[in-house]
């Protein structure tokens, strides 16, 4: 799809189902391939215990950013691949570590980590957390989280740095990206 192209589906689509239609889709713009795409996402399940669904989503999905500071900018050599990862459990047991570690250490913290933390709880609320914004979490399972998003940075992906958010369902997923797709529409109507 070209840029244009896309950015008409922007102005005259709903943001909501252009959300849904791409998490749901078994094609994605980095992957030559549905085989390629549905073997990246079986690897995901495979090393992500309780996943429910996974999904490429920004422009290695839809080819072209939604940052407003990209200006629609299409998928490249230094884009990141970002993953949704839908997994109740997930989503769970990172929130009970982040609350866990604030209980324990939040006096600790400067205060832009604690600015941080409040905004990052604010996408708890939301329905979406990474393990990134855990402060003062344990050098494994740092080094754990790094090196599985390094083992998904392979070839399939063309060696494009792996990020990942973790959400508590479908509809918060949904949520998310869809306001992604307004922003877009405002900045481009």
């Amino acid at each position: 799809m070209s840029q244009e192209e896309f950015l008409d589906r922007i102005r005259t689509s709903s943001p909501t189902a252009l959300a849904e239609e791409f998490l749901h889709s078994e094609i994605a713009h980095i992957f030559s391939n549905s085989a390629g795409y549905k073997a990246f996402r079986d690897r995901v399940v495979t090393l992500i215990s309780f996943t429910e669904s996974v999904a490429v989503v920004g422009s290695g999905n839809w080819r072209y950013s939604l940052n407003p500071d990209k200006n629609f900018r299409e998928f490249g050599e230094h884009s990141d691949v970002d993953v949704a990862i839908v997994s109740s459990a997930q989503f769970h047991l990172l929130w009970e570590e982040m609350r866990l570690n604030h209980r324990r250490y939040y006096y600790a913290l400067s205060e832009a980590q604690k600015l941080s933390l409040r905004r990052n709880s604010e996408n708890v609320y939301g329905g979406f957390i990474s393990p990134n914004w855990i402060p003062k979490r344990s050098l494994i399972q740092t080094y754990k989280y790094k090196q599985l998003l390094n083992t998904l940075s392979d070839k399939e992906v063309r060696f494009s740095k792996v990020k990942m958010l973790f959400f508590k369902n479908t509809d918060e997923a949904i949520d998310y990206y869809a306001r992604g797709f307004r922003a877009a529409r405002r900045t481009r109507p």
